[in-house]
């Protein structure tokens, strides 16, 4: 099993068996927006956890699952957090029930929708925040989506069964997102984290709260779970959970440390890129994990909200 250090560049999708009733779907890629995801299937009955950014990709994904159960038995859809690249081919299974935590509901209307972004790709490409956007998310093409709210919310732990199969959706709270949710299965050792895991990449804090993204490292590490789909990059083992969260913390005490002594973000961020950045991709997103470090320390006027993140991130990036 990987440990969160092989960098990987070039998507190449698979849908890959992690047990008889678990499979995910694999990009090995820490570039931004291919993101993983999950299936239960068992007795007719079957759950998907996240779709893709594009509706392409969605389709590329469900002709994957179709090899395992047919597409109308996918009744229910486990929305991990409410980013594109998580959730914006959800239209194409209008049959399914999309779950998440109240939480990653209600963050949802501070997400950019799939023109916006559009229009922000096509824009000219002045300034170096601009430019980080266009560089990640300019190849891709989000004609035809609708962004589909999910239908039900949950607070805390919740039951499911899929067929047989006892799944276990777990409320993470703020941390990468402004709510996160994993899905567990207990009987076969298999945990879908969502981007509360990034393997093979630096962990990114939209929410403002680095310890929330400790927390939830520990929450899938007490499932005992054996086997764990990150939101992106390969699979990780227990091992690369613990990498995460030891990296998280040290960066939470580093920049934590330069909080109370007074020292700027923007210095605070490009000291901890130069001891923390290690082989991981997207050092530049340590930027995220230091302003969150700032932001739980008390320090006043730290910048929050998305494009203040792009842009702390394109300045880390020379």
């Amino acid at each position: 099993m990987n440990t969160p250090n092989a960098r990987s560049t070039s998507p190449s999708p698979a849908l890959r068996r992690l047990s008889d009733v678990t499979w995910a779907w694999m990009h090995d890629s820490s570039a931004w927006g291919y993101s993983n995801a999950g299936l239960i299937a068992s007795q007719g009955q079957a759950l998907l956890v996240d779709t893709q950014f594009t509706l392409g990709a969605t389709r590329q994904l469900l002709t994957a699952v179709e090899e395992v159960c047919p597409l109308d038995a996918v009744g229910t859809v486990v929305s991990t957090h409410q980013n594109g690249d998580h959730t914006w081919g959800n239209q194409l299974l209008p049959q399914a029930e999309i779950i998440t935590s109240a939480a990653s509901a209600a963050g949802g209307c501070h997400e950019m929708s799939p023109d916006q972004l559009t229009q922000l790709c096509q824009s000219p490409a002045e300034g170096k925040a601009l430019g980080y956007v266009v560089e990640h998310f300019g190849h891709f093409d989000f004609a035809g989506v609708t962004a589909i709210p999910p239908t039900r919310t949950f607070e805390g732990r919740e039951e499911i069964k899929v067929g047989s199969v006892v799944v276990e959706l777990i409320d993470l709270g703020a941390g990468h997102s402004a709510g996160d949710v994993a899905v567990h299965v207990p009987g076969h050792r298999v945990v879908c984290a969502g981007d509360a895991l990034f393997s093979g990449g630096h962990t990114i804090v939209w929410s403002g709260s680095i310890s929330g993204c400790i927390r939830a490292c520990q929450i899938l590490l007490d499932t005992g779970a054996e086997v764990f789909v990150p939101g992106h990059g390969t699979l990780l083992d227990r091992a690369g959970v613990a990498a995460i969260r030891d990296q998280l913390r040290a960066v939470a005490d580093a920049a934590t440390s330069y909080a109370q002594r007074g020292v700027p973000l923007a210095d605070a961020a490009r000291l901890i890129k130069a001891a923390h950045a290690d082989t991981w991709a997207h050092p530049e997103r340590l930027f995220t994990q230091t302003a969150a470090a700032y932001t739980e320390a008390g320090v006043d006027g730290v910048p929050s909200g998305t494009w203040a993140m792009v842009e702390g991130m394109a300045s880390l990036t020379s």
